[in-house]
């Protein structure tokens, strides 16, 4: 009687241990769910637009732009040459016919030198006419002029002249280094903001344009990336009568909701974090840099972005706050999906929004979102789109892309739309597996033209709920229930063939090692929600969250797998699980390669950056290094092998296991016999 209790309370305890780790496994997701969730919301910034002192940073240009003006320009050509250049993203090569030049600028209003010498070279296109079309492209923070050829290409082949200048403090350029005390800036802003440096550098390139003999000063178009399409939106606001188009790639406004972000780059500029900003922050320094309060400029040109979805600076919803601030019509989007701070196919938009302003090609397609509405059936909720194009040329095809953005490591996904009746379309999105809000946008692909499309701003359509996750739950439990609970019997069944003297005591050490593999899987997986990599600058961390989120979607990097990169870590962290109860000591090495490897990526990032060179624009941002979330993964797995060697030690004193010695001079000889063959198979015969 006493040995069937025990028997079936031992039954009760294989059940009980091997549900315990089933339910860690399955929570670890909710937890990061609940964890990122209040990460997001946890911030002490409102995205509402600032008003401090009524201020106005066009009115304030009205009359600061007469200081530049009077600057004289001092244009000092250099010699002609060749540069031999590389595309970024094709690895193309062109051979740009270049010219050096430097011009002069202002320096801070009461600093000294009173004015900066920058430098920069002219671009020519094969063909020289006596009227062409003039481009000013403007690289970005911590970049060199080189950095802005890429840009420069789609203008040259279009008959541009184009000017590429360093901004202030880059390259050969005069002027403060950027750095967070000037970018964060606390005094007057033009006495103390690299900002205000920077603009006055791109109205100086543009008056050095506008005075060159083979310009048309009637076609002068401007375009930057990064920090220099933040220049481009700048100077398009407070000289737009002079530019006939500005596009700005990788760079966006409403810098207020890009704070509401922590992760996002911006920190590192700024050197501050969101706890450490302050109200005034918005209300004073916002106003002056803010791209939506020059995009209200009623001299603004037409415009177009061009920018990822996963941007590492910029976040995506604050593009609408961008595109809304303008107030004309002629403006236009191009939303490259999963892509950050850098893309490759720009060119063939650029290229038919350049004929459009110039060249009186067709204008860029608009999107009339007529009807949205959802639908429920017993999946959940489905939601449907109807929308009107208007275009005067011909479509390829129409997408929505959308992402669950409360579903860890959703890529943005594309379907297509169905062409209804002449220019209506229709398309729906069906739930998925769990219960997320949804954020998509529209793609219009033109036909017979090579990488030509524009795309909607990105809507929200709130929550999308279904009813698949109960089902999906339960099955998961139940494929990842049935071979634990059968290892973890198997580990207990064993201990019953020992004595009966030792199978209580040693049932008692199996529990007290599930406990350990139990705590320290844990231990492991929770490391997933702490820092990964920390930034020394602006207090930013990255978790493990954040590679789910943003590098593993990169489709760019990793092709059509990156929507599976996450599942597939999960999967694998399942059956390395199940490994623990198979083979320990496996299970813990297998564990300590991914974060090894991403430990030693981590750690030579400042030496890719450039970070630790005291040369570099970098390291005035500070370094990069490791946070506690590899250590903890690799410690954890450490442990994890030396209880496998315990439980092994426990095995070999029951008899469970055999002890496999090695003798080593077994061995040796064994190795002399065979290098003995190998040198008479390769002896040369004698003849």
């Amino acid at each position: 009687m006493l040995l069937n209790c025990m028997l079936i309370k031992n039954k009760r305890n294989e059940i009980f241990f091997g549900f315990s780790i089933i339910a860690s496994i399955l929570l670890i997701p909710l937890i990061i769910n609940i964890s990122t969730s209040s990460f997001n919301s946890d911030n002490s910034l409102s995205p509402s637009p600032a008003s401090g002192d009524n201020f106005d940073i066009l009115d304030f240009w009205d009359s600061e732009i007469e200081r530049v003006n009077n600057t004289p320009l001092n244009i000092v050509y250099g010699n002609n040459r060749t540069i031999e250049h590389s595309i970024t993203y094709s690895n193309k090569i062109y051979d740009l016919h270049a010219q050096d030049i430097s011009f002069t600028s202002p320096n801070w209003v009461g600093a000294q030198p009173q004015n900066l010498t920058l430098h920069g070279v002219l671009l020519y296109p094969d063909i020289i006419k006596s009227s062409n079309p003039g481009a000013l492209c403007m690289h970005g923070l911590n970049g060199k002029v080189e950095d802005a050829f890429d840009l420069a290409i789609p203008y040259l082949e279009k008959g541009f002249i184009v000017l590429c200048h360093s901004h202030p403090g880059h390259g050969k350029s005069d002027g403060a280094e950027p750095e967070s005390g000037n970018l964060y800036y606390e005094g007057a802003y033009n006495e103390s903001a690299h900002f205000y440096l920077t603009l006055c550098g791109a109205i100086q390139g543009l008056r050095l344009l506008e005075n060159l003999p083979l310009v048309n000063n009637s076609q002068i178009m401007v375009t930057g990336k990064s920090y220099g399409g933040l220049n481009a939106m700048w100077l398009a606001g407070i000289a737009g009568e002079r530019i006939a188009g500005v596009t700005a790639y990788i760079a966006i406004g409403d810098i207020a909701k890009n704070l509401l972000h922590p992760d996002k780059l911006i920190f590192w500029l700024l050197g501050k974090n969101a706890r450490e900003i302050p109200e005034s922050y918005l209300t004073n320094q916002l106003l002056r840099f803010d791209p939506i309060y020059y995009l209200k400029s009623t001299k603004l040109p037409p415009i177009m972005w061009q920018i990822g979805t996963n941007d590492d600076f910029f976040h995506y919803s604050s593009i609408k706050g961008t595109f809304d601030a303008v107030q004309h019509n002629s403006k236009f989007l191009q939303i490259f999906p999963n892509d950050h701070h850098g893309f490759p196919g720009f060119e063939g938009s650029s290229k038919f929004f350049i004929d459009f302003i110039l060249n009186d090609g067709p204008l860029p397609p608009k999107i009339n979102i007529t009807n949205t509405y959802k639908t429920q059936d017993i999946r959940g909720d489905n939601l449907r789109i109807a929308l009107i194009l208007n275009s005067s040329e011909e479509i390829d095809s129409i997408q929505i892309v959308y992402r669950y953005s409360d579903i860890i490591g959703t890529c943005w996904e594309q379907k297509n739309l169905i062409k209804t009746d002449g220019i209506y379309w229709e398309g729906e999105i069906s739930p998925t597996i769990f219960s997320s809000h949804l954020d998509y946008y529209i793609i219009i692909n033109l036909k017979n033209m090579t990488n030509v499309w524009f795309s909607s701003e990105i809507f929200s359509a709130g929550m999308m709920r279904t009813n698949l996750t109960i089902p999906f739950v339960i099955i998961i439990s139940i494929i990842v229930a049935i071979p634990l609970v059968l290892s973890i019997r198997r580990k207990f069944q064993k201990i019953d063939e020992t004595t009966f003297e030792e199978r209580s005591k040693e049932k008692h050490k199996l529990i007290f090692e599930i406990s350990l593999i139990f705590i320290l899987d844990f231990v492991y997986y929770i490391s997933i929600i702490l820092p990964w990599i920390v930034y020394e600058s602006g207090d930013i961390s990255f978790n493990h969250i954040y590679f789910f989120n943003n590098l593993y979607t990169w489709k760019l990097n990793f092709g059509e797998i990156a929507p599976y990169l996450t599942i597939i870590f999960f999967i694998a962290s399942i059956i390395n699980s199940q490994l623990n109860f198979i083979s320990l000591r496996l299970s813990a090495i297998t564990k300590l390669i991914y974060p090894l490897l991403l430990l030693v990526f981590i750690s030579l990032t400042p030496f890719i950056s450039g970070a630790l060179d005291p040369s570099s624009l970098v390291s005035n941002f500070g370094i990069t290094f490791p946070g506690i979330g590899p250590f903890l993964m690799i410690i954890a797995a450490i442990l994890l092998f030396f209880v496998g060697r315990w439980e092994r030690r426990n095995k070999i004193a029951l008899g469970l296991v055999v002890k496999k010695s090695i003798s080593w001079h077994k061995y040796r000889k064994r190795i002399s016999k065979k290098y003995e063959l190998f040198r008479q198979r390769t002896r040369p015969k004698r003849k």
